[in-house]
């Protein structure tokens, strides 16, 4: 899949900074304690900004490595792929009342280990929009420092079945 053109982008609303809480995204985002990785978030018309803290008390650490608790690969990567849908609920094009699922993502690197202690800063920026499919590059830093970055996440928007009404 190409980089979409101006005149095949979907249309964007006009979206001025908007700050979330933690509370606020929770309300927004399907994912929910203990799989929400978003503390606080900043989204933009064209990127969003967000923060988690490894508290140590996540469950995984107890397994991933007991000792050495290491925040494993596919937490980092949903912590952004998270960012990317709270870009859609808040800012993306009028066509994602649905479910939002990882499509795809390429170019994934790492470059140093997180673990409790550790802010995850994360911003993902949209590369582009089609219809019902986003794309996003991303980075995550700690303390300034990368640890991680995605030169392609993408996410779908699944229309929703006959008779299914949004939750409040």
């Amino acid at each position: 899949m190409g980089e979409p053109g101006p005149a095949r982008a979907a249309p964007v609303r006009e979206a001025t900074e908007r700050v979330f809480s933690r509370d606020q995204i929770e309300k927004l985002l399907p994912q929910k304690p203990p799989f929400l990785f978003l503390d606080e978030a900043v989204v933009e018309a064209r990127r969003v900004r967000a923060s988690y803290l490894l508290r140590g008390a996540e469950d995984f650490f107890r397994g991933h490595f007991p000792g050495n608790p290491t925040t494993p690969a596919a937490i980092v990567f949903e912590a952004l792929g998270q960012a990317g849908c709270l870009w859609l609920r808040a800012a993306g094009t009028k066509e994602t009342p649905g479910e939002i699922l990882f499509a795809a993502s390429d170019g994934a690197r790492f470059f140093r280990k997180t673990g409790p202690g550790d802010r995850l800063e994360l911003e993902m920026l949209v590369t582009g929009t089609l219809g019902k499919v986003a794309t996003f590059s991303g980075k995550v830093f700690v303390q300034g420092r990368e640890v991680a970055r995605v030169k392609r996440l993408t996410l779908i928007t699944l229309e929703r079945s006959p008779g299914t009404e949004e939750k409040s």
